[in-house]
């Protein structure tokens, strides 16, 4: 266990009783100080009783249980209990939801909603509120508030919570909506609370019931001991990348630092400056740190972030005929698209044991249920594609031709025995997926299965599959295996180590570290940092800020020619 020299304020925040507000922003040591009042409590703590660390992300947890492993013994450790918020709202209703209407107590995945939200005709918010007051069917976004409602209708529930948890630590309190607040008010009854905000770090502002009060609330309701450390900087000391932050928020001027270096594009794609940038970064950073350098590559779509790897994944050229090698990485994204179509490939894959227009409809309800992912996750166009898919299956199966283009294709592709497999689960799967071009939708489904490899289950699917094969023309069951499969991996792809280099949109990036940053912008127009409404430069701009702070050392911006300034000087 680690004793650390305090200065007078940390020490006062340690001796200091009652709900606690610890302002700071990144590397100002809020989670560490954090951590060292829960070391302080924990021997007031009962038997059965521990510490509660609420946080936003699994990345955050992970971060906070690793930084626990360099304050706290081992003993101690075991007193604080690390969790997403969700996670909370997931076992405590688990365990005592039933007492808001009687009824037992399930949960629809976030794929499983976005497949109902696009079949249900009428307002799905309102919808989602029912099934849970009526049938204790909750989703994502209604944990939140019938956690709320089962602690404000049921005073034994938080009290027995607050019994279990007598200091709770809230990270990121600012960007706690009004149902997390709620929560965090009934359990403040009985419990101490300790919130660690960043006043400038509000990104999820566009989320149902986040706003810019929340701490002033936390003040007037809680009327906490408050400690401000946004002067403090330890995750950068001295580099100038906070300044360099700061200044890139108030689009002020920008102080002078080494450790920030801007880089323009002009006819080339920002993929390509990118990849150089990138190689460039990892051989830097690599006589600085200790290890092998953490990078991450952040943008502010997925659709960009998708575009960096693919093209990370092979060699680029460099316009001086060096070539960049490929560099090993993980997208970290939204995969719900991309496991709906390994879901239509697999499909393919039993067409040699089926009647061929059986085999056909069933292809055609995995492609709409790829579609009703895609309208339940806002892209609504998408609601005419399932429409015409839809029909198509009925016609189908009423003996008719269907008109549509993409029910069309796949009749001839079937018929036309155009697809062999041979039991090499790889190569039958590629032959599959090359089987899914020809018409818009299905274009749209090739791209999507391509990413199938970077939801690193590529030798669970391939193991999975040889199971499937029949040993003669088709895989059995292949569909059900690939999503039991997926659903394996994703499990356990939390409990890996983290990569060396990630990319991932800035939103994703919020609660993480890495030795260094590449920040990109899309060129012409697409994907700005610094969006057409000037309304929402301020907006913008956090957000940015978030991305800078990530870097402990390093930051690189890929931006195109004519792009707006993001400092006035």
């Amino acid at each position: 266990m680690v004793d650390l020299d305090l200065d007078a304020k940390r020490t006062a925040l340690l001796n200091a009783e009652g709900h606690l507000l610890i302002a700071g922003g990144p590397g100002s040591g809020k989670t560490t100080i954090a951590l060292l009042k829960a070391r302080q409590y924990i021997p007031r703590l009962k038997p059965e009783q521990k510490v509660l660390f609420l946080s936003f992300s699994r990345a955050a947890v992970r971060q906070v249980t690793d930084r626990m492993a360099g304050l706290l013994t081992a003993e101690f450790q075991r007193s604080i209990e690390v969790r997403t918020f969700h996670a909370f709202y997931l076992e405590l209703l688990r365990s005592h939801g039933r007492l808001i209407n009687g009824e037992p107590v399930s949960f629809i995945t976030p794929e499983s909603e976005a497949q109902r939200k696009a079949e249900f005709d009428g307002d799905w918010k309102s919808e989602s509120l029912r099934l849970a007051q009526d049938e204790s069917v909750y989703a994502f976004d209604t944990l939140a508030p019938f956690t709320a409602l089962l602690m404000a209708r049921c005073p034994a529930v938080r009290e027995l919570y607050s019994d279990c948890y007598p200091l709770i630590i809230v990270d990121e309190f600012q960007d706690t909506s009004v149902d997390q607040w709620r929560v965090i008010k009934l359990l403040a009854e009985r419990s101490t609370i300790a919130c660690l905000a960043d006043p400038d770090q509000r990104i999820f502002e566009y989320l149902d019931g986040v706003d810019e009060y929340r701490l002033e609330d936390a003040k007037q309701t809680l009327k906490p001991t408050t400690f401000d450390f946004t002067a403090d900087n330890h995750r950068s000391p001295g580099g100038g990348l906070l300044d360099y932050a700061n200044a890139v928020l108030r689009n002020s001027p920008a102080p002078q630092t080494e450790n920030v270096t801007l880089l323009t594009y002009w006819e080339n794609s920002p993929e390509v400056l990118t990849h150089r940038a990138l190689a460039a970064l990892q051989e830097s950073l690599e006589g600085r740190v200790s290890g092998v350098p953490s990078i991450a590559v952040l943008t502010r779509t997925n659709t960009l972030a998708a575009r960096i790897s693919e093209r990370l994944s092979g060699p680029t050229e460099a316009p001086d005929g060096t070539v960049v090698p490929a560099v090993e990485h993980a997208l970290i994204w939204d995969p719900a698209l991309t496991a709906v179509s390994a879901l239509v490939v697999a499909s393919v894959m039993e067409w040699p044991l089926k009647d061929q227009h059986q085999a056909v409809t069933d292809t055609l309800s995995r492609i709409a249920d790829y579609y009703r992912t895609k309208v339940g996750s806002g892209k609504k166009s998408a609601r005419s594609s399932i429409a015409s898919i839809d029909r198509a299956i009925v016609a189908i199966k009423d003996g008719r031709n269907p008109r549509a283009k993409t029910a069309k294709f796949l009749l001839d592709k079937i018929e036309g025995h155009d697809l062999v497999f041979e039991g090499d689960p790889v190569q039958d799967w590629q032959t599959a997926r090359e089987g899914l071009r020809g018409t818009t939708e299905l274009d749209e489904i090739f791209r999507q299965s391509r990413l199938v490899r970077l939801l690193r289950a590529t030798d669970a699917l391939g193991w999975g599959l040889i199971e499937s094969w029949n040993g003669a023309s088709g895989y059995e069951n292949a569909a059900d295996t690939v999503k039991t499969v997926l659903a394996n991996e994703v499990i356990n792809s939390n409990q890996d180590d983290p990569p060396a280099v990630s990319i991932m949109t800035m939103h994703k990036s919020k609660g993480k570290e890495f030795d260094g940053v590449v920040l990109v912008e899309g060129r012409y127009g697409w994907d700005p940092f610094l969006g057409e409404s000037i309304e929402n430069h301020a907006a913008d701009r956090r957000l940015l800020r978030v991305a800078i702070t990530r870097a402990r050392h390093v930051v690189v911006i890929v931006r195109p020619a004519g792009a707006l300034r993001l400092t006035s000087s």
